[in-house]
């Protein structure tokens, strides 16, 4: 099984893994598991000194993970490994949606740097980028225009991001992007109301690709809604708190990535949660594994003055009720806790003139929890990423443990 191979692979040739155990395990499970944090610490030893030379050439493909604190890892890989990587995501691009490669595309980017000068666009043949850095409305109509003149096939594009396009083309009363025969998305959690909208306005499918900079693609949507673990690519656990694998049930999501040998990752948790299925029958008769992403992080809390705290999976769950009542009413939303008993809500509605309502009802499905919390909503035409990731995180705290805010 390739998992193994690759795993073996990295104990014997990688100093980073060399460091962790003395001998190499007889059974997948012995394998130690990874944490980011053990990662970013000891990323200067994650790369097989037999690729050090390519290295110092310039040699080798290297991408820069943003992160959700801010803090990178620069990844490195082989070009040919990096595009066995990719085959698997494309395949699936052309059988389910026609996209190939040649197609003429457009995205978003976080940060590029060119002769020390940062830029705010980039284009080629058959690709044509902006950066996220200024979201001003003047910027995302010039941008918005751009995109209809370059007649894109499709765009991927983070879902925050395709909100405010949408918001935007809306509002200001713009023409539909008539070139565009798909759109996907990834990077972010994706609201279910926010990929039905976007779904009408831009008039072709939005599909959902997982994925991270480590390993590339992990899974992606089928016709039929599923999320499929790109099995070709990448091998994908789910482990409960004892660090036992279980599937059809919550757990923590490990990643081994099967092409990546300049610098491997093994059994590493990248601190999502989700439920893995594998025995389903999805009518698009892809068997592999089906993963379904929980809405909160490993490490997404809510930290309380007396040093305990609670998963912010309480608003989301929160969220999913009231638009179980309200057939779907909240587009986007973002939480901030600012102080312990203090709480920024930021909603996207459907409906304007519902938003006292939405706000009422969102403190009642949050029941006991808002015993002594104060909420101040604020409603907002779109959401936008974070500058400094690139992403927009859905619940962020201000306040960290034993630490107070005043």
């Amino acid at each position: 099984m390739k998992h193994l191979q690759i795993a073996e692979y990295a104990y014997q040739n990688v100093p980073f893994y060399q460091n962790q155990i003395m001998d190499i395990p007889e059974k997948w499970e012995e394998y130690p598991l990874i944490s980011k944090e053990m990662m970013r610490a000891g990323i200067n030893l994650n790369m097989a000194p037999r690729y050090m030379m390519d290295y110092l050439s310039g040699k080798l493909e290297y991408v820069m993970t943003s992160g959700s604190t801010g803090q990178c890892m620069e990844i490195y890989w082989s070009k040919i490994h990096n595009r066995k990587s990719l085959i698997p995501l494309w395949e699936l691009r052309r059988k389910y949606y026609g996209i190939k490669p040649d197609d003429r595309r457009c995205y978003f980017f976080t940060t590029k740097i060119i002769n020390n000068q940062e830029q705010t666009e980039e284009r080629t043949e058959r690709g044509l980028g902006f950066s996220k850095f200024d979201m001003s409305e003047n910027r995302i109509q010039e941008i918005y225009r751009k995109i209809i003149e370059f007649k894109p096939k499709w765009m991927i594009l983070q879902p925050s991001m395709g909100a405010v396009l949408m918001d935007i083309g809306t509002r200001y009363d713009m023409p539909p992007i008539s070139s565009l025969q798909y759109i996907e998305l990834t990077g972010e959690r994706i609201p279910p109301k926010l990929q039905e909208k976007m779904r009408d306005f831009f008039r072709c499918p939005v599909v959902s690709q997982y994925g991270c900079y480590e390993v590339n693609s992990i899974a992606y949507e089928c016709p039929c809604g599923h999320m499929h673990i790109v099995t070709e690519n990448v091998y994908v656990e789910t482990l409960n708190e004892r660090g036992e694998s279980v599937t059809d049930k919550k757990g923590e999501i490990y990643l081994t990535s099967l092409h990546n040998r300049v610098m491997p990752f093994v059994r590493y948790g990248i601190g999502d949660i989700g439920i893995l299925h594998k025995n389903h029958s999805c009518p698009c008769g892809n068997g592999a594994p089906i993963i379904e992403l929980a809405s909160a992080r490993d490490n997404d809390f809510i930290y309380n003055e007396d040093g305990s705290r609670l998963h912010a999976d309480i608003f989301a769950n929160g969220i999913e009720k009231v638009n179980l009542i309200q057939e779907g009413s909240i587009v986007q939303y973002q939480i901030v806790q600012t102080d312990y008993s203090d709480f920024e809500i930021y909603l996207v509605v459907d409906e304007e003139e519902n938003k006292k309502e939405i706000a009422g009802l969102l403190k009642e499905m949050l029941g006991i929890f808002t015993q002594n919390r104060n909420f101040h909503f604020y409603f907002c035409h779109h959401l936008v990423p974070s500058e400094k990731t690139g992403k927009m995180a859905w619940f962020t705290s201000k306040v960290k443990e034993g630490e107070k805010i005043w």
